[in-house]
């Protein structure tokens, strides 16, 4: 998928988001866009991307999940985070930063994600 209609649907979806008179699908897109945003900083319109395949630096996950980096580390080593060991920092598909970002919205004591091997 080209990054310039990435982009354009991720607008309308939110916009979309913002006619919903719900406040949490509203924040849980809009947490959803800002990830993917920070995905796509300084690619080309005109590039080539797999979707599925996006992939973030420690920092990224950091600045869409609203923590620290030595946090998002620490969740990596835990294994409640999946991620590759790419010089001296780790990278990690976008999918795999849904479920901490989904967890912001459920109900209390329901929040705990289980360890991934």
């Amino acid at each position: 998928m080209r990054v310039g209609l990435l982009r354009e649907r991720i607008t309308a979806g939110l916009e979309t988001a913002m006619r919903n008179r719900e406040a949490e699908a509203i924040a849980l897109t809009a947490d959803r866009t800002k990830a993917m945003g920070v995905a796509l900083v300084g690619m080309p319109d005109d590039a080539e991307i797999e979707v599925d395949a996006l992939e973030v630096s420690t920092r990224a996950a950091a600045t869409i999940l609203g923590f620290h980096p030595e946090h998002v580390r620490r969740l990596i080593r835990t294994g409640r985070l999946r991620a590759r060991r790419v010089g001296g920092d780790y990278r990690m598909i976008l999918d795999d930063l849904w479920p901490l970002l989904e967890a912001r919205y459920r109900e209390p004591g329901r929040r705990r994600l289980r360890v991934r091997r």
